[in-house]
């Protein structure tokens, strides 16, 4: 225990109320008086219940992987993004169709959640999610030196936890407040062009351009399935979805130093249309899903990749192809398809906003897992006082306790300061600014009204 207890150190611990969330209707009602830990919670419980559900964690993805080689990492990876919307706190709809899949890994992690999450130890359902998915994504490297993912802070409230929550479903009717009916929160469409997915990010995480480049990336775990949100991706979006590298922007971005080069010698990527009218999810209230426009790549092209053609029945969203090419005049709102191509003929410009910084990403793969540890870190505790270190106010209503000191002191909205050693230009500036709307502390219900980045049944990261 003494050798993963040194990833932190904490004093104490205090229940949160939640939290910003532009375009949504509102957050938790905050009580500055509860603190059900403040008697009970113990350091040193804590740092071994972390410590110990890390590696049931990682028990479970061996379980997973020798019984039918689910990759339980980017399951984890999933779940934990979906609870991030609008903060993290332990609950997600599975009635809607953003969410289907979850309920896998969910059910994986309830037995460590119920052995693990208590007063004494300070741990919610939330922050075990957290750590599952932190905990994946480090055992995904396959580095002989991997970088350490660690649970930097705890104390996220859970949903059925906190005190005067309304939880409201799709239709903002209420709902009970628990881990699979509420709140419910949608996630982006699938089918975003570049501005749009900057603007999503923007508002909901508070995300920089470069962010959004970062965070992205985590579409090189895992693969998409129809009845989780009607795309069929059994590969994937890279040619090795089991590891955590750069490999999701050198299948987008050619191997050069200017724009000529990261187009010219990109692998190619084809339109294509998911045909959906077969599926009809009777265990799901007859759920259907529409036709998706996506990007693949045909099981005969290996064009510039690395002389591999290992790449067939690999798949790209418009909101992946956004990052490096400009969809302005060519998106028809109606199907979603894309009038350009990606290379060839007719082929759509190349991401001023973007494309630089998926380039520098390509080159540097340590470099993107490093500032993917940050950006993620941001992500898992959006909504949330991180500013405290490991001594919380008693009178902090949506405080996080650091309980692990081995990277910076918190996370910083600039995922790093230290440039790539390859030859770069100077990557595009965003031509815009987003104002993020806070939502007021005294809202006594979270709803969702966001619906400008939905489409229904095109949901982006809903796949693994």
């Amino acid at each position: 225990m003494s050798e993963t207890r040194g990833r932190g150190i904490s004093l104490h611990l205090l229940l949160p109320g939640l939290v910003f969330f532009s375009f949504a209707i509102a957050t938790t009602a905050a009580d500055g008086d509860h603190n059900v830990f403040k008697d009970a919670f113990n350091l040193t419980a804590s740092l071994e219940a972390i410590d110990n559900a890390r590696e049931s964690i990682i028990d479970v993805t061996k379980v997973f992987r020798k019984a039918n080689n689910t990759n339980m990492a980017a399951k984890f990876l999933r779940l934990a993004f979906h609870d991030a919307i609008g903060g993290p706190d332990g609950c997600v709809d599975l009635s809607h169709k953003d969410n289907f899949g979850l309920e896998i890994p969910i059910d994986a992690l309830k037995p460590i959640v119920a052995k693990y999450s208590s007063s004494e130890t300070g741990l919610s359902r939330a922050d075990i999610w957290a750590l599952s998915a932190v905990t994946g994504v480090e055992i995904s490297q396959v580095s002989s030196t991997p970088y350490e993912f660690p649970l930097q802070y705890i104390g996220r409230v859970d949903c059925d936890a906190a005190p005067g929550l309304v939880c409201r479903d799709a239709q903002l009717e209420p709902v009970e407040c628990s881990y699979d009916k509420g709140p419910h929160r949608p996630a982006p469409s699938a089918h975003l062009d570049t501005l749009s997915l900057l603007h999503f990010f923007s508002t909901i995480f508070g995300f920089s351009p470069r962010q959004t480049v970062v965070i992205m990336g985590a579409h090189t775990l895992g693969f998409a399935k129809r009845e989780h949100s009607g795309f069929d991706g059994p590969k994937g979006w890279v040619r090795d979805p089991d590891k955590l590298n750069n490999e999701y922007y050198r299948m987008l971005v050619g191997q050069g130093n200017c724009v000529e080069e990261y187009v010219d010698f990109a692998p190619n990527w084809s339109r294509n249309t998911m045909k959906n009218e077969d599926i009809v999810l009777e265990d799901k209230d007859n759920t259907t899903f529409s036709n998706q426009f996506f990007w693949s790549r045909r099981s005969d092209d290996s064009s510039n990749v690395d002389g591999d053609s290992a790449t067939q029945n690999l798949m790209m969203t418009t909101s992946d192809i956004a990052l490096v090419r400009d969809f302005t005049g060519y998106r028809d709102n109606k199907s979603n398809n894309i009038k350009c191509n990606f290379i060839f003929g007719d082929a759509c410009p190349y991401s001023s906003i973007t494309g630089e910084l998926m380039a520098e990403y390509r080159r540097d793969s340590k470099l993107w897992i490093r500032d993917f540890r940050e950006t993620f870190n941001l992500m898992i505790t959006r909504g949330y006082d991180t500013t405290n270190g490991g001594v919380v106010p008693l009178d902090c209503t949506n405080c996080l306790m650091q309980v692990d000191f081995t990277l910076s002191s918190r996370p910083s909205m600039t995922p790093t300061t230290k440039l790539s050693e390859s030859p770069s230009e100077s990557p595009s500036l965003s031509p815009f600014t987003i104002a993020i709307q806070s939502v007021p502390s005294s809202s006594t219900y979270r709803g969702v009204g966001f619906i400008a980045f939905t489409t229904i049944g095109c949901c982006f990261f809903s796949f693994f």
